[in-house]
């Protein structure tokens, strides 16, 4: 009997020592998507000022992103999860959206090379975000399954 409980004892142990490990992976994913967040919203500053030039009331358009911005940095400020930024990050998304749709239609700005770097750059980035998140939340699934069970099985140990 002595040698079962040492066994489970140490199953127990490195069940435990992977879902902490699994828990440092998905902040670490976490930082990463949020990095990647902030570097994509960088560049369409760019954009506003490369297009400045070429839109009629740039300023108008490129209104509501700026708030969303201030509030990401006000959100960044205070080291919120990322899943309570997703509705910000999701709704900055629709405003790159809507500036590409409107610098899409002005023929001289499609043409600038500066432009079509920083669009293609962007492009790149939020297909990059998409699906890291999408591998953040196949992940995060099945972490509280793993998280319940290891919760589980410390306190019936100690219970016992």
């Amino acid at each position: 009997m002595y040698p079962f409980i040492v066994i489970f004892l140490i199953i127990l142990v490195f069940y435990n020592i992977f879902v902490y490990h699994l828990s440092s992976k998905i902040i670490f994913l976490e930082n990463n998507i949020i990095e990647l967040f902030k570097k994509r919203n960088n560049q369409v500053i760019s954009i506003y000022q490369v297009s400045k030039n070429y839109i009629n009331k740039s300023d108008e358009i490129f209104k509501e992103f700026f708030e969303l911005k201030r509030k990401d940095f006000w959100e960044n400020s205070f080291k919120i999860w990322l899943k309570d930024k997703i509705n910000t990050y999701k709704k900055i998304h629709n405003e790159i959206d809507f500036i590409f749709n409107i610098c899409e239609k002005n023929k001289k700005l499609t043409i600038n090379p500066r432009y079509l770097y920083l669009k293609d750059s962007i492009l790149e980035k939020s297909s990059k975000i998409w699906n890291r998140i999408e591998i953040y939340n196949k992940i995060k699934k099945e972490y509280k399954l793993y998280k319940k069970i290891a919760n589980f099985s410390i306190i019936w140990f100690f219970y016992e």
